[in-house]
């Protein structure tokens, strides 16, 4: 079979991935090992197959019993490795770097010989001048395995085999109205998040191809906007405009990016092979964290909210899942501690989860304990701050030993959440009547705390109880909690977007001490039968951190038949925002809850108002 002659290359090529184990038999027979070769006519093509990029397949140039030309793919290193050898001797390797086309499964390389010596052109449209170290001129022999068709075979394989979902055109970077950079990679075992910025006022990006050097697997991934001042005033746009760009996915085996080529596509089909020098390297949690504070705090130019449900919608929110699950896996109660007598029967456990500040653990039972006896109550905190093991253990003797109560002290390995840690606590209370308390909230006076040892000797029955909670300066800051859509944002996202809100927030206290029936009631304190929480199973640890979980729970009871009541004679002091540390990847969580709410009750909101 004589050698096909051409000085093009296709750039664009059909799918027909149901084709391509037969095809790669079939191109391979027809290339017999010692095809007669003479560039002096034109070039030679050859087809790197999906197999021979994954293996290191090599074509060999004869000239007599001398390799007058090698050349073969390294898959850890991306690109050829071209060499020769006389009288035996391999002389010094050449690397070129060539990643694979997106999409792809497999690489067309050409082979010419120009006046000024031979050439490699790649598929992207690359050049590689070999200089005058490879003689190639005359008559040689070509020696390639079946995975690497020659001539028309290369080009027939190449039309069949590259696999591309939509026709993906390679062009040098900042070609074809796409001008592309990009600025750091960071990898992890559970995920990888990209970062970069294109000029594409004249060619909007579509999207992102990456492509498994090892398995030809393509996929695409979705590219998310912000701004970026820095590009900004470099370009001096007419008007504002978010150049940046983003991405973020799940790990595979393969975490290295090496192992992928990866490509920014607009919206024509074009694509930019782009390359991450910057690569950076966290533990699944430093990464977690990263991605939810990268998400609250990045610059956009339209409404945050809208924004952010729309991206969680295009694929952010499964990412954002699925790591906070794989992250979670991790979770574990450290140890637990417990002082005080033993033998007592508590009416009521008190359940309180710490984060961040350590004093608010002896506080907490200080203020209960000016109040009367603590022998009918349990404390129990949950410690979400493993470095703060040491003084928490101190402070809970201390506690203990103060004001005769009670205290058992469970440690969790890291910040686990609102959810996790007070399921965790409900779960090693000895009572049968749980307290959930947030450490900032206290009892008004004595009669605050004598009623919430009267109900928990009646039992809460099938209910969930809330209280009135109050201001420093008296004022209400909760009497219940309903739901509002925010008609704007739902216009904005298409979508119903809700918000919870308190009944009397800010306003003057009223006498009134009528227990009625609420939507929803705060987390920050709620009363419930063991049992009830635990066929609940409890708060859904889906939640990310804190915030929608309350809401979240009070309407599963409420659709399982049981009532939310708020109990106006359980007067507690909230000082709110000041029980724990606020860091910075609450913003992004508490945007991923609010999403996740509004997907999971939508609709349904407009009718929980009837309490």
């Amino acid at each position: 079979m004589s050698l096909d002659p051409t000085s093009e290359i296709k750039d664009a090529f059909a799918a027909r991935p149901d084709d391509l184990a037969e095809e790669a038999t079939h191109a391979g027979a027809a290339t017999p090992a010692g095809q007669p070769l003479d560039l002096s006519g034109g070039s030679a093509v050859f087809f790197f197959s999906a197999p021979a990029l994954r293996f290191s397949s090599d074509v060999n140039l004869y000239r007599g019993a001398e390799i007058a030309f090698h050349i073969k793919y390294a898959a850890l290193r991306g690109g050829f490795v071209l060499n020769d050898r006389k009288d035996n001797v391999w002389g010094q390797e050449i690397f070129v770097e060539a990643l694979v086309p997106a999409g792809s499964h497999g690489m067309l390389v050409t082979l010419t010989l120009n006046t000024d010596g031979p050439q490699l052109t790649f598929a992207s449209g690359a050049n590689f001048r070999l200089g005058e170290r490879f003689n190639l001129s005359g008559a040689l022999r070509v020696v390639a395995p079946d995975v690497v068709p020659t001539g028309e075979a290369a080009c027939r394989a190449s039309d069949q085999r590259q696999g591309i979902p939509t026709t993906v055109r390679m062009v040098e970077n900042g070609g074809g109205g796409l001008n592309v950079a990009t600025d750091i990679a960071i990898l992890s075992s559970v995920g990888f998040f990209l970062e970069g910025w294109a000029d594409d006022r004249s060619l909007p990006l579509a999207g992102m191809t990456a492509v498994d050097l090892f398995g030809a697997a393509a996929s695409a991934l979705p590219v998310y906007r912000v701004r970026r001042p820095d590009v900004d005033e470099a370009l001096k746009p007419g008007a504002p405009y978010e150049f940046g760009f983003w991405t973020a996915g799940l790990a595979t085996e393969y975490t290295n990016l090496q192992e992928l080529a990866l490509s920014v596509v607009g919206q024509d089909g074009t694509g930019v092979q782009v390359e991450f020098a910057d690569q950076r390297r966290m533990s699944s949690r430093e990464f977690f964290e990263f991605l939810l504070i990268h998400f609250g705090r990045r610059a956009l130019l339209d409404n945050r909210v809208a924004r952010s449900f729309a991206d969680l919608d295009a694929g952010y929110g499964e990412v954002l899942s699925e790591v906070h699950r794989r992250v979670a896996s991790t979770r574990s109660v450290d140890y637990e501690v417990k002082f005080g007598t033993a033998g007592r029967n508590p009416k009521i456990s008190l359940v309180c989860v710490l984060h961040g500040i350590p004093d608010l653990l002896y506080l907490l039972v200080s203020q209960f304990g000016r109040f009367g006896s603590l022998d009918m109550v349990e404390f129990v905190f949950v410690g979400n701050s493993p470095e703060l093991a040491e003084v928490l253990i101190r402070d809970a003797e201390l506690a203990s030993f103060v004001f005769g109560a009670n205290v058992k002290l469970i440690l969790l390995n890291q910040n686990t959440g609102f959810s996790y840690a007070n399921n965790i606590g409900v779960s090693a209370a000895t009572a049968r009547r749980i307290a959930i308390v947030n450490p900032d909230v206290f009892p008004r006076n004595a009669e605050a705390f004598a009623h919430l040892l009267r109900l928990a000797e009646q039992g809460f029955g099938n209910n969930l109880v809330g209280g009135k909670l109050h201001y420093s300066d008296g004022s209400v800051m909760h009497e219940g909690m309903y739901f509002e859509q925010d008609r704007k944002l739902s216009t904005l996202c298409r979508a119903p977007v809700w918000t919870v809100e308190h009944f009397r927030k800010g306003f003057a206290d009223t006498a009134s001490l009528e227990v009625r029936p609420v939507p929803a009631v705060t987390g920050a304190l709620m009363l419930i039968e063991r049992d009830l929480f635990e066929s609940m199973q409890g708060f859904d640890t889906n939640f990310i951190y804190g915030h929608y979980e309350d809401a979240d729970l009070c309407l599963r009871i409420r659709r399982a038949g049981g009532r939310v009541l708020l109990d106006p004679g359980l007067a507690y002091w909230h000082y709110e925002g000041m029980g724990s540390v606020k860091r910075p990847e609450q913003a992004g969580s508490a945007l991923y809850n609010r999403w996740r709410f509004s997907q999971a009750w939508g609709e349904r909101l407009g009718d929980a108002n009837h309490a």
